[in-house]
């Protein structure tokens, strides 16, 4: 599988980081980049591991509105991206009403670089 193929259509893709300056921009794509070998390892058929990549790009595309815009952030669209994001890992990590308000809370008075850091390391931690 050449990974490169992936990691180009990442990078060449704009609405994934729309919503950011560049250093928050580049933190996203970075860690969308370092997801793309766990999520194609093992898998042989082009067409799935395209699968799988698109799945990561709409997941980078929530992370990108979500910490684009922080004061506007809702347990509601962090519960939405954490369903993303379990779609491509494969979990089914169950997070509580209240650790999302308490999460957005948290995430409403960050900058969006911090955020994006912020929500990428929360996602990685409900991995199953």
């Amino acid at each position: 599988m050449d990974r490169q193929i992936f990691v180009d259509r990442l990078l060449e893709t704009e609405n994934l980081t729309d919503n950011l300056e560049d250093d928050e921009a580049d933190s996203l794509l970075n860690w969308g980049v370092k997801q793309i070998d766990e999520l194609i390892e093992g898998v042989e058929d082009h067409d799935a591991a395209g699968e799988k990549v698109n799945g990561l790009m709409h997941v980078m595309r929530g992370l990108n509105s979500l910490a684009g815009d922080p004061k506007s952030i809702s347990h509601e669209g962090l519960a939405d991206l954490l369903n993303r994001y379990t779609q491509i890992v494969g979990g089914t990590t169950q997070v509580e009403e209240n650790e999302r308000r308490l999460v957005a809370e948290k995430i409403a008075g960050m900058q969006p670089g911090a955020a994006i850091g912020y929500l990428t390391e929360w996602l990685q931690s409900k991995k199953a």
